[in-house]
């Protein structure tokens, strides 16, 4: 075989993730993270037998490693995703893209794979100093490789949410993951070089049933909210034609049952199922309660194909933030309604009051934005916008009065406050409440915003009539017999 044939990318990969490989391979801000990344990492491991006692030196090289890897996989590659989109948008070449045969999914999934391949390329570039810190002795391998695949798979998750938040407009939203970033990144230094470092790595070793359940748990968590943040971003850069709604809510309805039935045919801890529905039902009511409420017949018409069972399943279906509500109130119920049903056929239910109170809480503040961005919002493009910063709003109007009335020592008058739901957070951790009464109380509130979110979403449900009627006409026709 000629050697010219090693030269280049084979036509089996897709044209973006070629193109998005070659940018991204020649960008200075990738080169000097690289090169930067090997001088410090050899500098470091060949002067830490030096700078350590011999007891400690394979600890202290197995930190250096990680917290570099960290550093570039968890907070570095993960902001080059951040105008991955919206380069595209501004620059007016998605028009371009769309008129060859690369869908919006394809381009997505081709900006992110890019960036995860660079991670990988630096992932592998670790394994001779994994040799050099061999002879420091002390090593966990199989542990420590283990939580090196965990931090590339978490790489991977954070990329998939710049990529997938990169699409929109405000830079304000696209900025919002630094401060997860930011606070990830400086909580691994902190965890690397405590007692408890060896024993984390003894559990990666998956010696167990428990470690292989809970890393294998926090692997499908991870594909999940790849997915969900990479689907959001086919959404903005699609044709509004496209439906990518139905699909995308359909798997979260899914993992909701599949969850519930678990949860009610073994034992699991009620606390841990209901943080499964909160990692679960997240993204999939965010995206739904923020989708811009235009329909057009193409979208219609799949529903209309199967009589009466397509025009029910339209009404939590349906592209848009109206049937969104609808949906919301769908997958919550059933994810309430599975932890009432686990809690009762036990004898002792485990789901402490702080907990609700705090799910409750979240829960309500996701619908009051959701609310005002349905009220307040005029261009459907920056739905999403908006409902970001109602949420911050609604949160700042909630630490403020906490910071005041705790200054003052007047934490009683955050009753004052009920009505914005994320004070019951603070109340719930406070010990100067009756939980009974603040979860009492967090319930009504989030009852009346839900009723108001669904009384709003069925009025603009109505203005869909007439996309509808023309649907129904144009199926009802007859088809030209074929020649």
């Amino acid at each position: 075989m000629s050697l010219t044939h090693l030269t280049d990318f084979p036509d089996r990969l897709s044209p973006m993730l070629v193109k998005e490989l070659r940018q991204g391979m020649r960008a200075k801000s990738f080169t000097l993270l690289f090169l930067t990344f090997q001088g410090l990492l050899a500098f470091i491991l060949l002067t830490a037998g030096a700078a350590t006692s011999s007891d400690d030196a394979g600890t202290f090289a197995s930190g250096v490693i990680f917290i570099m890897f960290a550093g570039a996989a968890l907070f570095i590659q993960p902001m080059r995703g951040v105008s991955a989109l919206s380069s595209e948008i501004s620059g007016n070449t998605i028009e371009m893209m769309a008129l060859t045969r690369l869908s919006a999914w394809l381009i997505v999934f081709g900006k992110w794979i890019a960036i995860v391949s660079q991670t990988a390329l630096i992932l592998v570039t670790i394994i001779p100093f994994l040799i050099l810190r061999y002879f420091f002795g002390g090593m966990i391998l199989a542990g420590e490789m283990v939580f090196l695949g965990l931090m590339f798979l978490t790489s991977m998750a954070l990329t998939a949410i710049m990529v997938g938040l990169s699409g929109n407009s405000t830079k304000l939203v696209r900025m919002l993951p630094i401060l997860g970033f930011i606070f990830l990144v400086g909580y691994v230094p902190d965890f690397l070089f405590r007692d408890g470092f060896k024993s984390f790595m003894t559990f990666c070793t998956l010696a167990d049933s428990e470690s292989r359940l809970i890393i294998a748990s926090y692997g499908i968590f991870i594909i999940y909210i790849g997915w969900c943040a990479l689907s959001h971003g086919t959404s903005v850069i699609a044709p509004i034609s496209e439906n990518h709604s139905t699909v995308r809510r359909l798997i979260s309805l899914g993992l909701v049952i599949v969850t519930t039935v678990i949860g009610l045919c073994y034992p699991v801890d009620l606390n841990v199922l209901a943080l499964v529905f909160g990692i679960i039902l997240a993204p999939a009511v965010v995206t739904a309660l923020t989708e811009p409420s235009v329909l057009l017949p193409p979208m219609w018409k799949p529903f209309l194909r199967h009589g009466l069972i397509g025009r029910v399943a339209s009404t939590v279906l349906l592209p848009g933030w109206p049937s969104g509500v609808f949906y919301a109130t769908l997958v919550l119920s059933i994810s309430i309604g599975g932890l009432s049903l686990a809690g009762s056929s036990r004898s002792s239910p485990s789901l402490m009051p702080e907990n609700s109170i705090g799910a409750l809480g979240c829960i309500g503040g996701i619908l009051l934005a959701a609310l005002l961005a349905a009220i307040f919002t005029k261009q459907e493009s920056r739905r999403f916008t908006n409902f970001m910063v109602f949420l911050l709003v609604s949160i700042l109007f909630a630490v403020i009065p906490m910071i005041l009335t705790s200054i003052n020592n007047h934490e009683k008058y955050l009753w004052f406050f009920i009505w914005n739901p994320p004070v019951s957070l603070f109340m719930a951790v406070s010990n100067g409440f009756i939980k009974s009464e603040v979860l009492a109380a967090v319930v009504i509130v989030d009852a009346i915003i839900l009723m108001m979110l669904l009384v709003t979403a069925g009025s603009a449900f109505r203005g869909y009539r007439r996309v509808i009627e023309e649907a129904d006409a144009e199926l009802a026709k007859p088809t030209a017999p074929s020649t």
